[in-house]
């Protein structure tokens, strides 16, 4: 469990934070590119939630931006370059719709 109970939105509402939104955001991206894994999504997942958790002290509260960001480095470092990069394009995507 993480040491991480909520998230900020992008609309400022603050949400209760749930490791199921990584692995679902990894996995639909790995899913875009042919991959099929959902266990590895949820240990990349894993490893999101640890990045944040060694990169941010006890009572922060992540932005969407920040949990976002340590997706794609995460990613990246461990060998799901193409992944990533689908990861990145849905979320400019989505950027340009706001």
């Amino acid at each position: 469990m993480s040491k991480f109970q909520n998230v900020i939105k992008r609309s400022g509402a603050i949400v209760p934070f749930t490791k199921i939104r990584i692995v679902n955001a990894i996995y639909r991206s790995a899913i875009s590119v042919g991959g099929r894994d959902k266990n590895r999504a949820e240990i990349l997942a894993d490893k999101v939630i640890e990045l944040l958790e060694n990169t941010f002290p006890e009572n922060h509260i992540p932005h969407i931006e920040e949990i976002q960001d340590a997706v794609e480095k995460v990613l990246i470092e461990n060998g799901h370059a193409k992944v990533a990069k689908e990861y990145i394009l849905y979320r400019d995507e989505r950027n340009k719709k706001r």
